[in-house]
């Protein structure tokens, strides 16, 4: 007993100390950084994140990582810092004061050509600490231990370079901080006094090493950094506050005109305000090197030991106590505390101030359930054998023993009539003057009132109970044969919402009688619905299987769904329960509890480009520049694009929707980056494709690229022309002239092969095998025999076997009118065909069977 009672005791500590955390994706060496040692951090104006480590550099699109080297360009294998420019070049410094950039229009790593100028003029102290090209393409650099800046122009002229004289006590060192366009600073040291100007702010320091600055956005303060402080910096050099600290500062970034971002050594990252109050905290004891905020507001974080770590949704945090187990169900009370039943049977409280208290300890390990009943101001408590409720002066009462021996599956919404508490065979019926059981012969998930009416779910569907009979309300309607786990109503609607097992929610107006469901067809993240909560009679939320939703009710009658997912940013899919307390969303998922701003759940305008484009395109396999393709040959028919939209946050929902104008009218729909067509005829197309998250989206911007394929020079009006003039002069010259006349048995065989050759139509089909192109006269194949994911196609000389299904053949032939299927594992080339009937068919001698349901295509064999 003492030592049960110690142990309630630290648990009950433990859970006073509870702490919110942010849900991070942890990337390392196992998913594709060359290293767990980064130093800097930034994103392209392509969408792509890049990394600088000690083993070079890195880049992510979303899906995958690419790692370079000394190989690819890049001048040291320790890269340090990046310097984005405005024109979209990256400048990176390494280890040894090289620098070189990254090139987005030749996709190419580019020395900086005058680091000979570099190697002389800095000394192997000088770290980089800032870099800026000018309007005029001068490098300026700004180091650690150097007074002064470095400027370099485009042509390899020193224009400024630093002063060889030593600081003093009397002269001081100073840091210089100068303001560029678009919120870029460029910071240097300098000695002796020096004054503030529009441009630019200045101010005293110790050292003139390990110090970093930074300007916020609209230049009114600048923050810099020393061994032990961050200080904040007016317009006129003034310090308005600093911040001692133990933990060395690593990296500054700007987060606003108020708001920076610290990463300490060992001490995790910060977000503070210029007062210095801290707003945020991040990876604690971690030495973190840099911060990010992507453009969909996804927050990164690279470290010196322990890779990146990142965060889709910064603002979804979840509560991190020591009961790891499933969240069973959250119930709020009208103080706006909430009561939390774990499956363990635990039940914890967090007040209005966000404190975890303990409720209930259970001994046992069945479900803890809670409900708040607003009627009558009880909260009720059930846990293993102990049932009790609250009442307004928070005094207990424990309710009767044949309910809490009972294996109980729910507690129902409470209702004027009581509360409903579902069981195994039956469900119990609760309120201030009495109790009583009805018993049911099955399995109840969760019960409902409406008025006098009992409606019940259950594996086996709805049931009603009215006027002391049972009937099932599959009879009414086939959807309430599905199996129901949560029913809640919707009183000044009239409605009652039933959440089932596969096929959404079923509502059934009860003034009309009429039915109607909304499924993941109508934008729900699934139709395994596992529980509902209804906020106001226009706002109904959702627990799936695969995240929240939220059903806005309109006025004409009409809805808006919106929701959260794993995929986006929670912290897992299978969610239980909700809550609503203020502005905040309060979630139970099987990985515990989760709270998201509300808003977040407004409805947002699509306007994320995802940074689309077409990487590459080939034709016959070979690279090729996209206007290559507007005069393409017959012979270049094998077209195929790769295709990426960027979203760190959406790339697992990414589709592709495309169609190729003048080859096919429909819309396809693919989460694969690439295209392919292996076969185009001669023709004249426009193929179209654009990225979005799902297939109901409207105005979506889509690429347009044209593509010309010519026909072969036989079939060009040009040659058709010169080969009419050119046999109308034969014929001329034989009648004119009567040569060869004393044979013409072998003129009349000339003229019918040239006739021949003019109007020849032999097509292909082409196809790969053993890493070789194939092509086979279409006129020579006499039948296509399927054999699961392979075709073997049967010619007058050979027989090929081909990686498609026997239903992509016709639409990969460039003669489908040819071909006929008969039998769901044979289609056969009309032309070859010697004799038929409603069995069979007879080609080269061979019998082929015809399948009832293909019979009547023999209608169109007419021999």
């Amino acid at each position: 007993m003492i030592q049960k009672t110690i142990l309630f005791t630290l648990l009950l500590c433990s859970q006073l100390l509870c702490s919110q955390n942010w849900i991070f994706k942890e990337f390392g060496m196992n998913d594709g950084l060359p290293s767990l040692q980064v130093y800097d951090i930034c994103q392209d104006r392509n969408g792509i994140i890049w990394f600088a480590t000690d083993r070079g550099l890195a880049n992510y699109n979303g899906y995958e990582f690419k790692k370079y080297g000394v190989q690819d360009g890049i001048l040291n294998n320790v890269v340090l810092d990046f310097y984005p420019q405005k024109n979209g070049d990256i400048y990176c410094t390494t280890l040894d004061n090289k620098i070189f950039y990254f090139n987005e229009k030749s996709n190419k790593f580019i020395p900086y050509k005058f680091n000979k100028i570099l190697e002389q003029q800095l000394e192997y102290k000088n770290h980089i600490v800032s870099l800026y090209i000018d309007d005029q393409d001068n490098l300026n650099l700004g180091c650690d231990l150097m007074f002064g800046k470095l400027i370099i122009s485009k042509k390899g002229n020193i224009i400024e370079k630093p002063t060889k004289r030593i600081a003093n006590k009397e002269i001081g060192v100073r840091l210089k901080l100068e303001k560029k366009k678009n919120d870029i600073s460029f910071f240097y040291y300098t000695i002796g006094t020096i004054e503030s100007d529009k441009n630019s702010v200045n101010f005293k320091v110790k050292i003139p090493n390990n110090n970093g600055a930074i300007a916020l956005k609209g230049c009114k303060h600048v923050v810099f950094k020393t061994h032990d402080t961050v200080s904040v910096v007016n317009e006129k050099g003034a310090i308005i506050t600093t911040i001692k600290t133990d933990k060395n500062p690593i990296v500054l970034k700007v987060i606003d005109e108020t708001h920076f971002f610290i990463g300490y050594s060992f001490g995790g990252g910060v977000i503070t305000d210029i007062n210095g109050n801290i707003i945020e905290r991040f990876l604690d004891n971690l030495s973190v090197t840099d911060f990010l905020i992507d453009n969909e507001g996804g927050y990164w974080f690279s470290t010196l030991h322990s890779g990146v770590f990142y965060s889709k949704e910064p603002e979804i945090k979840f509560i991190s106590t020591s009961i790891k187990a499933p969240i069973n169900a959250l119930a709020k009370n009208k103080n706006n505390e909430l009561y939390i039943g774990y499956d363990t049977g635990d039940v914890l409280k967090l007040d209005a101030q966000q404190k975890l208290s303990i409720e209930y300890k259970s001994d046992t390990n069945f479900k803890a359930f809670v409900e708040f009943d607003s009627i009558r101001d009880h909260l009720y408590i059930h846990s293993g054998n102990v049932f009790y409720r609250k009442g307004e002066n928070n005094e207990k009462e424990n309710l009767e023993d044949s309910i809490t021996t009972s294996y109980t599956l729910k507690l129902s919404e409470p209702t004027k009539n009581g509360m409903l508490i579902s069981h195994l065979y039956y469900c119990s019926v609760i309120n201030n003057k009495e109790r009583k059981h009805i018993k049911m012969p099955f399995r109840v998930h969760d019960t409902c009132f409406w008025d006098n009416e009992i409606y019940f779910g259950t594996p086996l569907g709805v049931y009603l109970l009215k006027n002391e009979e049972i009937t099932s309300l599959g009879e009414l309607n086939p959807l309430f044969k599905n199996r129901v786990d949560d029913i809640d109503f919707n009183e000044k609607k009239g409605e009652i919402y039933f959440a089932t097992l596969g096929a959404g929610i079923i509502i059934y107006d009860k003034k009309t009688e009429k039915i109607r469901t909304i499924t993941k067809e109508n934008g729900l993240s699934s139709d395994i619905i596992n529980e509902l909560h209804l906020e106001n009679e226009n706002e109904l939320w959702v627990c799936t299987n695969s995240g929240l939703n939220k059903i806005k009710f309109l006025a004409d009658g009409n809805y808006e769904i919106t929701g959260l997912k794993s995929s986006n940013g929670l912290l897992n899919d299978g969610i239980r329960d909700v809550e609503i307390i203020n502005d905040t969303v309060w979630i139970a998922s099987r990985k515990g509890l989760i709270h998201a701003p509300k808003k977040m759940f407004d409805k947002k305008i699509a306007s994320n480009s995802y940074y689309f484009k077409i990487k590459e395109c080939y034709v016959n396999d070979s690279v090729v520049e996209l206007k290559k393709l507007k005069n393409l040959s017959y012979e270049e028919n094998r077209v195929e694009f790769l295709i990426e939209g960027i979203s760190f946050k959406e790339s697992s929902e990414l589709l592709y929707k495309y169609k190729l104008e003048g080859f096919d009218d429909k819309w396809y729909y693919t989460k694969h980056r690439q295209i392919l067509y292996t076969a185009l005829p001669y023709g004249n197309y426009t193929i179209k494709v654009a990225v979005t998250t799902s297939e109901n989206a409207i105005d979506l911007q889509f690429l347009e690229i044209p593509i010309c394929i010519k026909a072969p020079f036989w079939k060009q009006v040009w040659f058709v022309i010169s080969s009419i003039l050119s046999i109308l002069v034969l014929i001329y010259l034989f009648f004119k002239y009567r040569i060869l006349s004393y044979n013409r048995d072998i003129i009349r065989e000339l003229l019918r092969l040239l006739i021949k050759k003019i109007k020849r139509n032999e097509k292909y089909f082409s196809f790969k095998d053993a890493n070789k192109e194939i092509r086979i006269k279409t006129d020579t194949i006499l039948y296509v025999k399927s054999s699961g994911n392979y075709i073997e196609i049967i010619t007058e000389n050979k027989n090929y076997t081909v990686r498609i299904k026997i239903k992509e053949f016709i639409s990969l032939t460039p003669d489908p009118l040819e071909y006929l299927r008969i039998h769901r594992s044979y289609i056969i080339r009309i032309d070859k065909v010697t004799e038929k009937n409603n069995k069979g068919v007879t080609i080269n001698g061979e019998k082929l069977p015809v399948s009832n349901s293909y019979a009547t295509n023999l209608n169109n064999l007419i021999f």
